[in-house]
């Protein structure tokens, strides 16, 4: 099946420009019906001793119904040539968008897409998410999020000016040969595999005096139209051949578990007596943080602890939560899978935990306090297990001792 002509632009400017689109799925149907055709077969036999001559006249008719499909798709646009031209990406971005527009693209705008990216890690800065959508394996993750049965990966590759000097019957010229090269390649949406690639290069000889120089903003410019014609141009010769093979059918998700603990984290466990007494029991309780970003090949799919729903086989995992170190591994991802992530505070974060837990640390065991001091102490404790930590009682002893009346942790 075809790649149908026509792919939806999503189109969204970072430095360097990463560019992503996006396509709606249509089925067209067309029906052609041919010319009436009509043969005649003539058989003749003998019967009771006469000549007998039968002739049977068919009339055919040819029907033919062609489907074509149009397949969502993710394009990025980068720069690989230099920092120099990382100005000029948004430019090759306007030049491909308006030359694939020509075989039936829509465009939306450059900040809707921007928002689009954004919203995957909204406390992300610009550069580092654009070095994670640089990286082919978040590339092909982000069109699988939304939705796409290609990727279209365009990359300005180079740029070279080379001048040489001609003096002829002495007037002296300078001749700069310019030359853009531009590599554009299609993966499968689903696998990542390459499906085809073209690189194109364009020229441009400028000739000039020695006392005229032509502006090379202008010259690139130029180049990049015409690359952009040629991209457009190679990539539907290649449409038009079947060089694009229908999508890879996409693997079935799997959901995986995942749980935090905070490493080497715990705080005592504290007892309240009938009396208003302090007991601090021998043993500790863990504490794990909550409400963890959970990032899939550098896009956020979720919060831990708790299931997400991923691709299965392998994948880039990381965690993160603000006062925590964050936590990457390369997972094999199946189904029914368990993770424990284990967060290690940094160090703004100890210091802030440490800040929390002070009024843990004036405790003394047997220590006798009045109404209002078990109160706040009451009140302190809500307000950590409620700052975004789960304080695990499941494994601390019960309450038996007829002179305890109830734990600050847990509500024994």
């Amino acid at each position: 099946m075809k790649l149908a002509r026509s792919l939806l632009l999503l189109g969204a400017l970072l430095v360097p420009t990463v560019v992503t689109v996006s396509a709606q799925s249509t089925v067209t149907t067309e029906r052609e019906v041919g010319a009436p055709a009509t043969t005649t077969e003539t058989k003749t036999y003998l019967k009771d001793g006469k000549a007998i001559t039968e002739r049977v006249t068919t009339t055919t008719q040819a029907e033919r119904e062609a489907v074509s499909k149009t397949y969502k798709a993710a394009v990025f646009v980068s720069n690989r040539a230099g920092k120099a031209y990382d100005d000029k990406v948004a430019s090759l971005e306007d030049y491909v968008t308006a030359q694939i527009t020509d075989l039936g693209v829509s465009v939306i705008s450059r900040e809707t897409a921007s928002s689009a990216v954004a919203s995957l890690d909204p406390n992300a800065k610009t550069n580092a998410t654009d070095k994670a959508l640089a990286d082919g394996t978040s590339a092909v993750r982000l069109a699988q999020t939304l939705g796409a049965d290609y990727l279209l990966q365009i990359t300005l590759t180079g740029f070279d000016a080379n001048a040489r000097t001609i003096d002829a019957y002495g007037v002296k010229a300078v001749n700069v040969a310019n030359t853009l090269r531009v590599t554009y390649k299609i993966l499968d949406g689903a696998s990542g595999a390459s499906l085809t690639a073209d690189t194109v290069k364009v020229s441009k000889l400028v000739q000039q005096s020695e006392t005229s120089v032509s502006a090379q903003a202008d010259v690139l410019d130029e180049l990049l139209s015409d690359a952009s014609k040629k991209v457009a141009a190679s990539l539907k010769t290649r449409i038009d051949a079947g060089r694009i093979t229908a999508p890879a059918a996409a693997q079935g998700l799997v959901t995986i578990t995942i749980q935090t603990e905070a490493a080497d984290l715990t705080i005592p466990d504290v007892r309240i007596g009938v009396e208003n007494t302090v007991t601090i029991s021998e043993s500790k309780l863990k504490v794990s943080p909550l409400s963890v970003t959970v990032e899939v090949d550098g896009i956020a799919v979720g919060s831990a602890p708790g299931d997400i729903t991923v691709k299965p086989g392998l994948s880039k995992l990381r965690v993160t939560r603000e006062g925590f170190k964050p936590w990457e591994r390369t997972v094999n991802f199946l189904k029914g899978q368990k993770l424990t992530v284990a967060l290690e505070l940094s160090e703004e974060g100890y210091a802030r935990w440490k800040d929390s837990t002070a009024f843990l640390n004036g405790l003394k065991n047997g220590a006798k306090l009045t109404d209002g001091e078990v109160k706040v102490l009451e009140g302190k404790a809500k307000s950590l297990e409620q700052s975004g930590f789960k304080v695990d009682t499941k494994d601390a002893p019960a309450v038996t001792n007829n002179n305890i009346d109830h734990a600050i942790f847990g509500g024994h």
